[in-house]
């Protein structure tokens, strides 16, 4: 008999066709972070799956087998689903579709399952009208996500003086090393890849419980975008992508 796993909260983060009537699923789960798995007969069953294996509804799991996919045991509804409305589907499927991309299989992710709970629950409270709603709760969740990953530098540190950044100095992100201050003559343009230490520091304080202030969204998205580029690399979003055919704008 397969090894039974205990009983686990999950999410769907994606499903595919598997064989003539069954389903590959990509769950996020806290204890064992990214797990693949078989739901034997759920294209069939469609009941079943129509009221529970859906995205953005929270579960309990039970898991068989010992193989890196594993058989998807008996499913629990672990609470009500959350209805994600106009573009709030969007930034909830492209927040599936990063984790998917950027978790390792088989990892704990306590801090990063917490935070999509979070990010759900901001974007259930959406109307979904308007983009800009969106950017506050995806430039938190994709901040987090990167930290617990390792892949984002302390914001409030100058990798340089091994202290704190200051206020009136320029720092430039450098992928291996951090944050290094930037010194020119004169007022030339800030680079893409320039932060001031005042921003850095407000975006520290935004992430550790603030808000995000409105004027902070643009500086988040640039850090969040250098940073996440090289992790991504040159194959495109297709959340992003559906977004902008469905919506026919690049502001996302």
């Amino acid at each position: 008999m397969a090894p039974q796993l205990p009983p686990q909260p999950a999410y769907i983060l994606h499903s595919r066709p598997y064989r003539d009537s069954s389903l590959i699923l990509e769950l996020l789960t806290p204890e064992y972070g990214r797990v693949g798995c078989v739901a034997r007969g759920a294209r069939r069953d469609k009941q079943r799956r129509a009221q529970s294996l859906q995205p953005f509804s929270p579960l309990l799991v039970t898991l068989l087998g010992r193989g890196d996919l594993k058989t998807l045991g008996p499913v629990e509804s672990a609470g009500s689903a959350l209805w994600l409305k106009g573009r709030a589907v969007y930034a909830g499927l492209y927040a599936n579709e990063l984790l998917v991309r950027l978790l390792a299989a088989g990892e704990a992710q306590y801090e990063i399952f917490a935070g999509y709970q979070r990010l759900l629950q901001a974007l259930e409270q959406l109307d979904g009208s308007d983009t800009q709603q969106l950017e506050g709760p995806l430039r938190r969740f994709e901040l987090q996500l990167l930290y617990q990953l390792g892949n984002c530098p302390q914001l409030s540190y100058c990798a340089h003086s091994q202290g704190p950044v200051s206020t009136g100095t320029q720092y430039r992100l450098e992928s291996e090393t951090g944050f290094i201050p930037v010194y020119r003559q004169g007022d030339a343009r800030q680079p893409g890849g320039e932060f001031s230490g005042a921003e850095l520091l407000a975006l520290e304080q935004a992430l550790q419980g603030g808000e995000f202030a409105p004027e902070l969204l643009t500086s988040a998205k640039r850090l969040t975008r250098l940073l996440l580029a090289p992790l991504l690399g040159e194959r495109p979003l297709q959340s992003r992508e559906l977004f902008r055919q469905v919506y026919n704008n690049n502001d996302r």
